[in-house]
């Protein structure tokens, strides 16, 4: 049987704490839920949707949270540990009000393959919509779109379990015309787990545009997880159709940081297209950069120049009877001007080649070598195996592409 240590929870203001919560049944046949304090003879019951005062004598059975949690336990003793039993739990632990055990569910639920989980994808989503008490204040519930969507991110902290994620992440989905919102917050949000919930909410949405929104990101974010995790939800929601040749034009970006972020989206991507792509661009990896590539477009000059005044000539002229001299100044000029094609860091062109051969590696499954002037065959010969499968020696390990035979 699983246990759990009874914790504290420290919620925002707004957000009822009832990680401990009591169970009231009243003489006119309701059923409250939720921490309770007594004032002056009478109950207060703190639920999610506010405090609610009632009779001592008024109250007619009345369950400790301890005694809730028991009788949760009791029903998971001899349940297998499936999605289904843990949803059929956390539903159960919903309407008992115990937060607490309610998460620990959500995360066991949401800790389950993929896979196993897609049976009841559309249960576990229904369920995980209806979650906005337990998540957002009351105050914010009738909010703005922006407002609304504002605070359920500003909620999200990277440590919190894969539950909560993934119930704040079912609200963004169906909160309605978020798009433009989650787009502001997905670029200008200061926290990295906060903008690849955003992203991750656009890719779910299904919107036009919202898809190559999130390949930009795999480019343009700022953090090395949120540009991958974009890729890697793009791919799990079968977003990436389009991708690479959207994508394609990085590899020949003027910018090494751009072609390197490319590689590596096409490397967290693993889509087999990308493939082509980057064997072809990597000859030419460090060519065509800004400032550098050594083509005659990439050009510039430097002057070291000496100026001196001096006077050429004078010209003479007659005023009332008077001789003028008029002098005519001139600029003696002297000193060096350098005209220079400049070619690009070699440091920069082994980084992008790297980024490339990891990309290679990662998509393949093979490592291309360090020569990109090679990757052309070493993937011809992949191509080859794959359609002729080598024999296996006796041992049974088939022989690699490109091992001496």
């Amino acid at each position: 049987m699983r246990t759990k240590a009874l914790s504290l929870f420290l919620l925002l203001p707004g957000v009822a704490d009832l990680a401990c919560a009591d169970e009231l049944r009243l003489r006119d046949g309701r059923v409250l839920y939720g921490k309770v304090t007594e004032e002056n003879g009478a109950l207060a019951v703190e639920t999610r949707e506010g405090t609610v005062r009632v009779a001592t004598t008024d109250v007619t059975a009345r369950r400790t949270d301890a005694q809730l949690l028991e009788a949760i336990r009791e029903l998971a003793k001899g349940q297998p540990d499936t999605p289904f039993a843990n949803l059929q739990l956390a539903l159960q632990c919903h309407a008992w009000a115990l937060d607490g055990e309610l998460w620990r569910r959500l995360d066991e639920l949401m800790a389950a393959p993929a896979n196993e989980r897609e049976r009841w994808s559309r249960r576990i989503d229904d369920f995980l919509a209806q979650l906005e008490p337990e998540l957002l204040p009351r105050k914010y519930r009738a909010a703005a779109t922006e407002m609304r969507v504002e605070q359920f991110l500003a909620r999200h902290r990277e440590k919190d379990g894969a539950g909560k994620r993934a119930a704040r992440l079912a609200l963004l989905v169906a909160e309605q015309n978020a798009d433009k919102e989650l787009r502001v917050q997905a670029r200008k949000n200061s926290d990295p787990a906060r903008r690849a919930l955003a992203v991750e909410a656009l890719v779910r949405r299904n919107t036009a545009g919202n898809t190559s929104f999130a390949w930009r990101t795999a480019i343009l974010d700022r953090d090395d997880d949120v540009r991958q995790q974009a890729m890697v939800v793009c791919a799990a929601a079968g977003a990436s159709t389009g991708a690479v040749q959207y994508l394609a034009p990085g590899l020949t970006h003027s910018s090494a940081l751009v072609r390197v972020r490319t590689a590596e989206a096409f490397g967290s991507l693993g889509d087999p297209a990308a493939q082509q792509l980057l064997v072809v661009a990597g000859p030419t990896a460090g060519s065509g950069l800004a400032g550098g590539g050594g083509t005659s477009g990439n050009r510039a000059h430097v002057a070291f120049l000496d100026q001196q005044a001096y006077v050429r000539d004078f010209d003479v002229e007659v005023a009332s009877a008077s001789l003028i001299a008029d002098p005519k100044v001139d600029m003696l000029q002297s000193g060096s001007v350098l005209d220079v094609t400049v070619h690009g860091i070699s440091q920069e062109r082994v980084r992008i080649v790297r980024a490339y051969r990891s990309a290679l590696k990662s998509l393949a499954g093979n490592d291309p070598g360090e020569d990109p002037t090679k990757w052309a065959a070493w993937l011809r010969d992949l191509q080859e195996a794959a359609k002729n499968p080598a024999p296996t020696t006796p041992g049974g390990a088939a022989n690699e592409p490109g091992s001496k035979r």
